[in-house]
């Protein structure tokens, strides 16, 4: 089944007039089931477990994330939840949040998650121990990458043990702006691959990234390859923000999953 699981509501009001207008674009790239999520630090219910954004040292980055933040009603989403499940659309459609994961607050996620109605939580790591690496380009300049690298990963990795998620996020989104480390990474993505599918968490393949920067689709083939090796169960995903995004490049990622896995066999 072809499916787009990560596409942002936040462009659109909470009807049922905008999700037709997201299931129609997806129906027309011809995919069978989307995931329609929020960030979660768009409601206030979540903003206990983003103080690395709310408190951050870098005046622009907590600037950002307080225009943002709370501007969301998490009972209106819950009740388009269930006003979408008992109406008729094209695809077959999910609902779920998407939780930026920081270690210290594992157990306040778990918490505060739990109990809600969703089909599926997705994590992601949009900072390397404190530093938000993904805003612009600019902000890496005299960074160490070695370092970012290996804290982004460390969390990527107590992500997928913590076995609080269904989906991990664009899992090596650190590279969006072309940086790489000159250590080996395949020792890394071997153990993330193994740890994801140990706590049976997905791994999605997402277009997002490149749409953004140009990066290669898809995560690296290096990671690509260590999932199927390890059995990881893969999600497709544009990251839409706008309705134009919606199913952006599905195709193709379904196209590079196949060659990875008929490689993995021969």
């Amino acid at each position: 089944m072809r499916e787009d699981m990560h596409i942002h509501l936040e462009r659109g009001a909470y009807t049922l007039e905008w999700v037709r207008a997201i299931a129609k674009q997806a129906h027309a790239r011809g995919i069978a089931r989307i995931g329609l999520l929020e960030h979660a630090y768009l409601f206030r219910e979540f903003l206990p477990v983003y103080t690395r954004y709310s408190d951050n040292a870098d005046a622009g980055i907590r600037d950002w994330f307080w225009r943002k933040a709370a501007a969301k009603d998490l009972s209106a989403f819950l009740a388009l939840q269930e006003a979408v499940g008992s109406a008729e659309f094209p695809v077959e459609i999910c609902f779920g949040l998407e939780m930026d994961f920081a270690p210290e607050h594992a157990e306040a996620i778990y918490r505060l998650t739990k109990d809600l109605p969703l089909d599926f939580l997705t994590g992601s790591v949009h900072d390397a121990n404190g530093f938000a690496f993904d805003h612009a380009a600019a902000h890496w300049q005299g960074r160490d990458v070695e370092r970012v690298y290996r804290d982004y990963f460390a969390t990527e990795m107590q992500l997928a043990e913590s076995g609080l998620f269904t989906i991990a996020a664009h899992p090596d989104c650190i590279r969006l702006f072309g940086h790489r480390p000159s250590f080996d990474l395949r020792p890394t993505f071997e153990a993330l691959a193994a740890a994801l599918q140990k706590s049976g968490t997905a791994a999605e393949l997402s277009s997002g990234v490149h749409r953004r920067t140009g990066a290669p689709l898809g995560p690296d083939p290096a990671l690509l390859a260590a999932f199927v090796r390890q059995g990881v169960r893969l999600v497709t995903a544009s990251d839409a923000h706008t309705l134009a995004d919606v199913g952006d490049g599905i195709a193709a990622l379904e196209q590079l999953a196949e060659r990875t896995c008929k490689s993995a066999k021969q």
